[in-house]
């Protein structure tokens, strides 16, 4: 799945909600869930971090995932990375 530097805001969230969810191999994952409530590892975040980077350009560590309440919250903080 490829996303473009154009695509709306509104569609970025689902679309790391579902990067996070393929990469923990579990589902359905929400973006209520917690990471950590899936077994989220930092090895985990880090390929969930480069697949980003490459699919979008967005720079983002892994400790933003792993210290977020939430993958809702990671997304937003991807979104906001990427209209920057």
């Amino acid at each position: 799945m490829f996303i473009s530097t154009g695509l709306p805001e509104r569609a970025v969230k689902p679309w790391v909600v579902g990067v996070v969810e393929e990469a923990l191999r579990a589902g359905p994952v929400t973006a209520a869930d917690s990471f950590h409530d899936f077994g989220g590892s930092s090895l985990t975040a880090m390929r969930i971090c480069i697949r980003i980077h490459k699919e979008t350009g967005v720079e983002i560590a892994p400790e933003v995932l792993i210290d977020s309440d939430t993958i809702g919250q990671f997304a937003d903080e991807v979104a906001a990375r990427k209209n920057k």
